[in-house]
């Protein structure tokens, strides 16, 4: 569970206990162990304890320029999204809707978006060590899926921000911000994207531009990571 959580485990790699593979933090290890025994086995309770703690908190970023060795825990590591929470943080980003009657079992049909875009970015990587594929950029940045969702016809989100008469160019850019990163844009990113918007982008049309700006979004390292 602390390896699910924090990207390395506390015996790292989890599957290899042994005297050439000690633990980094053995006192941590056994009171943790202790204390789940005497909770009666009760996972809930190990994962609000890890969730809780003050190293869960940490923020990724470094104190200096090579950060901190891995098995200090002093840091939060950067953590790519599962294949899973990709696809729910686009579908949800998105508006995108899914037919339920294709998840049969807890088994996902190959042939609809999740269980074609699931087999693309399926990896058995460490969710901190996650490194897009060639395959799987090209998926973000041109695959039919995506190009769908940021489709402003097709795109519920970005069709009601697009068409909200209530909206100035700035209010919707900071409603995207907000849909998709879940932070306001800083004021240099306003007064840029704007500014790009209001020119109507490449296209010289202020809809298509505001597509793009989602589009950018949704493939920034800042959706698709965990900080």
């Amino acid at each position: 569970m602390w390896g699910n959580f924090f990207g390395a485990g506390i015996i790292d790699p989890i599957d290899e206990p042994n005297d050439a593979n000690p633990p980094s933090h053995p006192e941590l290890l056994d009171e943790m162990a202790k204390a789940f025994a005497d909770s009666g086995y009760d996972l809930k309770y190990l994962i609000s304890a890890i969730v809780g703690s003050k190293a869960y908190q940490l923020s990724s970023s470094a104190p200096g320029a090579s950060g901190s060795p891995d098995r200090t825990f002093s840091r939060m590591k950067v953590r790519g999204l599962t294949p899973e929470q990709l696809f729910d943080s686009l579908a949800l980003a998105t508006g995108y809707r899914e037919d339920r009657q294709n998840f049969q079992r807890g088994f996902v049909n190959p042939g609809i978006p999740r269980g074609e875009f699931l087999a693309k970015f399926n990896s058995t990587e460490r969710p901190s060590e996650v490194q897009t594929s060639i395959l799987q950029a090209l998926t973000l940045m041109n695959g039919k899926f995506i190009g769908e969702l940021t489709s402003v016809e097709k795109s519920e989100s970005l069709s009601a921000v697009t068409h909200a008469p209530f909206m100035n160019t700035a209010d919707k850019i900071e409603a995207l911000y907000l849909v998709t990163i879940s932070r306001p844009p800083s004021a240099d990113e306003l007064k840029k994207l704007t500014a790009y918007v209001d020119k109507g982008g490449p296209s010289g049309d202020p809809k298509k531009a505001l597509a793009d700006v989602f589009w950018a979004l949704l493939n920034s390292s800042e959706f698709g990571f965990n900080h």
